[in-house]
């Protein structure tokens, strides 16, 4: 199915206009060239209308690769159609701003999950997601409401473009672009993708039942009340249209010399003829405004999770944090970022979004006192004291605790390639879990090679250290590891 497999994406910020109708709802004119998407174009476009690239799981379990159109809307956050974020795979989510997509392409390198574009600050023409989400009232069976945001790990190297927060009228000129195909071999494939090209449309108003085709089903025009938040635009001679990987590509209006996001591109007809649907984003305007504050607005909070004692005698304090943001938020070391007892920075500078416990341990004595403080650069300074007397990790985080103690001493091992500490915590308790799962009499034995392990020391010969995979406990534990294997093996 065309348009809602492959798609191009608006953005815009959330301002209203003063003056004409970009935002309120008037006739502005576009001044574009009428040349369509699809046949003769015209290439190029709006530095904000970007090319989304994903590495996709298929439905028989296979990775394969998606292409939609996204616009850069805020700072660091891109509006797109949902289903251009259906079962991505792991962190493959990439924002291309470029306008030479073979050749810029090998600016991605090898990472941990596949590919990775340059460091935020080196330049590049890609940005990657640090997370990205759908309306939560999206249906995928019903493709209803086809709208979601994807997050970036950068700002892009331009402003972003708002969106008008009023409703196009019927038989109003727009700009359509995206980075879809410019011909459809067959009614539901698409060739000559991966370019941008812009071109001019009118609006027909809302859809009707009758622009439900059995052949390429859009159930969700079933309901009235979606149709009235959906746009339907002519892709009849001489206008242009949308075509396989313009899903999700805005319509742009004009006013007072500012360009407007006004429609989401999610559905065109068989061939890439006729017509094409787009999402009202006036009708989602608090989904677009709390995405436009999750762009860096959020708070980031530091959290204190508990104090165990470790086998060295002293006591670990085990602390996290809360990121109410889709992006991650950079606070590097020093004032900003203080914790004196952190002697090995632990803790990170860079914290990604969600809630992360565990995400690092420090060492301290009965009579010493922990205080960390995090100042982001959008939020209020918070410091947190720990001593001997704060709360210690109890049964409710022991599996936690257990798989943190274990990585506090293999952080401490003399390995050049080390994974983070939440990543190793994560990785245990994955591991724990695995157990529970499907080998529930060997949690004794999973429980004793952690024991064993958070008690090595980091003197070379404990170690076992694969560059890229982890480091895992030597010989010192060995007893245990042949334990839990022939538990396995019962």
């Amino acid at each position: 199915m065309k348009l809602r497999a492959l798609g191009s994406v608006l953005i815009s910020g959330m301002v209203v206009a003063a003056c004409g109708a970009g935002a309120d709802g008037g006739d502005p004119t576009v001044g574009s060239s009428s040349e369509a998407i699809i046949g003769p174009a015209k290439t190029g476009g709006r530095d904000q209308v970007v090319m989304l690239y994903a590495s996709v799981i298929n439905s028989n379990g296979s990775l394969g690769t998606r292409t939609c159109s996204g616009t850069y809307f805020a700072s660091r956050v891109v509006v797109t159609a949902a289903h251009c974020l259906q079962n991505v795979f792991a962190d493959q989510l990439f924002v291309y701003f470029g306008d030479n997509f073979e050749a810029d392409f090998g600016q991605l390198g090898p990472g941990p999950n596949g590919m990775l574009p340059p460091a935020p600050g080196q330049p590049s023409n890609w940005a990657q997601a640090d997370s990205f989400e759908q309306h939560p009232d999206w249906n995928a069976e019903q493709f209803y409401p086809d709208l979601g945001v994807v997050y970036l790990d950068r700002k892009l190297p331009f402003a972003p473009l708002p969106i008008s927060r009023r409703e196009l009228k019927v038989n109003q000129e727009v700009t359509i672009s995206g980075w879809g195909a410019n011909s459809a071999p067959t009614p539901t494939t698409g060739a000559g993708g991966r370019v941008q090209r812009t071109g001019k449309t009118r609006t027909l108003g809302s859809p009707t039942l009758a622009d439900n085709h059995p052949e390429d089903p859009n159930p969700g025009l079933n309901d009235a009340a979606h149709r009235a938040n959906i746009v339907k635009t002519d892709g009849r001679a001489p206008y242009a249209n949308g075509c396989f990987g313009d899903s999700g590509g805005p319509i742009l209006i004009e006013d007072c010399g500012q360009t407007y996001v006004a429609g989401v591109d999610y559905f065109g007809g068989l061939s890439c003829k006729d017509y094409s649907l787009y999402v009202r984003p006036n009708a989602f305007l608090p989904f677009l405004d709390k995405a436009e504050k999750k762009g860096g607005q959020e708070p980031l909070k530091p959290v204190f999770d508990c104090v165990a004692p470790n086998p060295q005698g002293t006591l670990t304090a085990f602390f996290g944090y809360r990121n109410d943001n889709g992006v991650s938020v950079a606070v590097p070391y020093g004032a900003k970022n203080k914790l004196a007892k952190d002697s090995k920075n632990q803790r990170p500078t860079r914290f990604m979004p969600g809630q992360h416990d565990f995400a690092f341990g420090v060492d301290f004595g009965n009579r010493d006192k922990l205080s960390w403080t995090l100042s982001p650069d959008n939020g209020k300074p918070t410091t947190i004291n720990v001593d001997a007397s704060s709360r210690r990790c109890g049964a409710d985080q022991a599996a936690q605790s257990e798989c943190a103690l274990a990585c506090r001493a293999s952080s401490q091992a003399p390995c050049a390639d080390q994974p983070t500490f939440e990543y190793c915590v994560t990785s245990c308790l994955g591991t724990t879990q695995f157990v529970n799962d499907i080998y529930p009499y060997c949690l004794d034995q999973n429980t004793a090679l952690n024991v064993c392990t958070a008690g090595l020391s980091s003197d070379p010969a404990n170690w076992v250290c694969l560059d890229g995979i982890g480091v895992f406990p030597g010989d010192g534990c060995q007893a245990e590891n042949d334990a839990l294997g022939a538990c396995f093996s019962m």
